[in-house]
């Protein structure tokens, strides 16, 4: 998708020249009339700043997470959409806008406020720009309930982003936006707003390193959008494999040796890491596959009993090393005179 040129004017106090030059505010805070609100549906939109409402507002485009994506996708394919925004740690609504596309995979605007965390879009057009204060909405109540938790019954300026309203409370909402009257709104903030993302743009466009990461997030987006975090993707991401823990993104049962707490952690495992301990097993593979190899050939008897004289020396070596007592020394001592005495026989 080629990304929206930048727009702005000098200022903001003419609504009027706001209708011309941005598109989707050409109708905004005219007397609407709306003939289906019975079968329609509403939702409160939430954001984290102002900065994605002013481009949401200039650009008349809206995404979110991916579940958040898919509840509005799938409520405008059964009738008209209409979204009331606020901002977090506002005290009144910005504005009412309806949707008027279902949500589009491949369609990226790179200049939301957080980079490369939100994708895919929403085509929307606005019908009010003015803050209307929440004491207008107080009357205005539903019941939430969250997973594993009771019922709460919370004002609509409280409810959680992307809360769907039930249809009385959507009308009461639409109505309360279209007979109220206010002289501010979120264009007395554009001025500074367009800064803001102008130098977001020019900073985002000039780094190779934004584009490649937005390229790659887009990529794996498309695949599963309604599914996709770039939270979660960076996540499995930056995971390294540890000792066989984590392979292609999915997690592995730790061996026994690895997860418990007892001989192996506190003795062998401090002393000999992993990787030692798969040389040793591999050496030690090694050199009992070559014994099998030895034994197979053909041999005089001579060279047998050098062979087992070997093997001995070996084994008495191990014991030795690994037995620390007294008694033991003197088993391994005791051993190799029974072997000197087979030798003079």
């Amino acid at each position: 998708m080629n990304q929206p040129q930048f727009q702005a004017l000098p200022s903001y106090e003419n609504l009027d020249m706001i209708r011309k030059t941005f598109q989707p505010l050409e109708h905004i805070n005219f007397e609407h009339e709306f003939k289906n609100l019975e079968n329609s549906k509403y939702f409160i939109i939430r954001t984290q700043g102002e900065d994605n409402v002013h481009r949401a507002m200039k650009y008349g485009i809206w995404t979110s997470s991916s579940r958040k994506n898919e509840r509005l996708n799938e409520a405008f394919s059964q009738g008209d959409v209409y979204l009331f925004f606020t901002e977090i740690n506002s005290l009144c609504f910005s504005g009412m806008a309806k949707l008027t596309s279902g949500f589009d995979p491949k369609s990226h605007f790179k200049y939301w406020l957080i980079e490369n965390k939100w994708f895919g879009l929403f085509q929307i057009k606005w019908l009010y720009v003015k803050d209307l204060p929440f004491k207008l909405f107080e009357n205005i109540k539903q019941i939430q309930k969250f997973e594993g938790s009771e019922e709460t019954i919370k004002s609509v300026y409280d409810l959680i982003d992307c809360t769907e309203l039930n249809l009385e409370n959507g009308i009461k909402m639409v109505e309360i936006f279209k007979k109220e009257e206010s002289k501010k709104s979120l264009f007395e903030d554009f001025t500074q707003l367009d800064k803001l993302e102008n130098q977001s743009r020019q900073q985002r466009d000039s780094n190779p390193n934004f584009e490649k990461k937005f390229q790659e997030l887009r990529s794996v987006f498309e695949t599963i959008p309604y599914t996709f975090s770039a939270a979660s993707y960076e996540r499995r991401q930056q995971r390294k494999p540890q000792y066989g823990y984590y392979n292609y993104g999915y997690y592995q049962q730790p061996q026994y040796w690895q997860s418990n707490s007892g001989f192996y952690q506190q003795e062998h495992y401090q002393q000999y890491p992993y990787q030692q301990y798969q040389n040793k097993y591999q050496e030690s593979n090694d050199h009992q596959n070559f014994n099998k190899k030895e034994s197979q050939q053909p041999v005089n008897l001579e060279d047998k009993f050098e062979m087992q004289q070997n093997r001995k020396y070996k084994y008495d070596k191990k014991k030795r090393f690994n037995n620390r007592n007294n008694q033991q020394i003197e088993y391994v001592q005791k051993y190799q005179q029974e072997t000197i005495v087979q030798q003079n026989i």
